[in-house]
């Protein structure tokens, strides 16, 4: 038994097994006959492999959860997010890619050459999409906080590919909270280099679903940058707001080390959480002339279909 470092919070950090197949649940009270659908939900589900535990509740690996509601009956099934972080995970029966708070080592059964020149391979970033699922066009895809969602199977939980955001947008990572319009139109935030090598913030567009039927990830589209007021200490960036007309982003105190990001994880091997610290000198930072441009969305919309 590996004795957890979550203490008496054990409960939060037990690991689940996937199910064969869906098991009917216990219904307290009475579910309308008329309520039909489908709920899916994603959360930590693996917190140690071999005998290596997870520290962190946001490091277990990702497990999808769906309940199907019909006739005032419900099913429930769940399934592993077949990551590149877990599918490596289990075969190696080591923690294999560092994630928010726990640190990956190289392989003990290398060389120490090996095991020295793979501290210099550069940042792998966690492909772990725990935290949510949304729409894009008609498919779904699981998601975390880096530049990797995981389209799924809405109907047997498997996991269809892993899509690499950069490959269509200027960006790092995008928040796991976008916000959808009622046409399917995908709008989130991620943060990005600018101008001359500083840091910026992006704000990205995923249209809804096509009429070719192509995928609307491959017409994504940055709809406008947002330069940080520090150079390289990016603030992190959770959620942002948006209305009918504008949207609405705050550059909070919570910033990330970018210098410590890409020297300690490279030589020292440390986690995310390692590399956040906190400029409480800053407060609320009202956008200066000239920082980017407070325009409302139908504006910037309007301006890129003209182009």
């Amino acid at each position: 038994i590996i004795e957890h470092p979550a203490g008496g919070y054990k409960k939060l950090f037990e690991t689940c097994e996937e199910l064969n197949e869906p098991i009917s649940a216990v219904v307290v009270g009475v579910i309308p006959a008329w309520l039909s659908g489908s709920l899916l939900r994603l959360g930590p589900g693996m917190f140690e492999v071999g005998a290596e535990p997870f520290y962190h509740l946001f490091d277990g690996q990702a497990l999808m959860h769906k309940f199907d509601l019909k006739n005032g009956h419900v099913t429930y099934h769940r399934k592993f997010i077949k990551t590149d972080a877990y599918v490596r995970a289990m075969t190696e029966k080591r923690v294999v890619i560092t994630e928010f708070g726990t640190a990956a080592y190289p392989d003990p059964c290398k060389n120490i050459f090996s095991r020295f020149f793979t501290y210099f391979k550069g940042i792998e970033v966690t492909d772990n999409c725990l935290v949510n699922v949304y729409p894009v066009g008609e498919d779904f895809y699981a998601c975390t906080e880096t530049n990797y969602i995981t389209k799924v199977d809405p109907d047997t939980l498997e996991t269809v590919k892993r899509v690499d955001l950069c490959d269509y947008l200027s960006i790092n990572g995008v928040t796991a909270h976008p916000h959808i319009e009622s046409d399917g139109t995908v709008y989130n935030i991620g943060n990005c280099f600018g101008k001359n090598m500083s840091l910026a913030y992006n704000i990205v567009k995923i249209p809804s679903t096509q009429k070719d039927k192509s995928d609307p990830i491959a017409k994504s589209e940055v709809l406008v940058q947002l330069p940080s007021s520090e150079r390289f200490k990016p603030s992190y960036v959770h959620s942002f707001g948006m209305t009918e007309n504008y949207f609405v982003f705050v550059e909070t105190p919570v910033k990330i080390n970018l210098l410590k990001f890409l020297t300690a994880w490279s030589i020292w091997g440390t986690n995310y959480m390692d590399c956040f610290q906190s400029n409480e000198t800053i407060g609320f930072r009202p956008k200066q002339p000239g920082e980017g441009r407070n325009e409302p969305v139908s504006d910037l919309i309007s301006q890129l279909s003209t182009r």
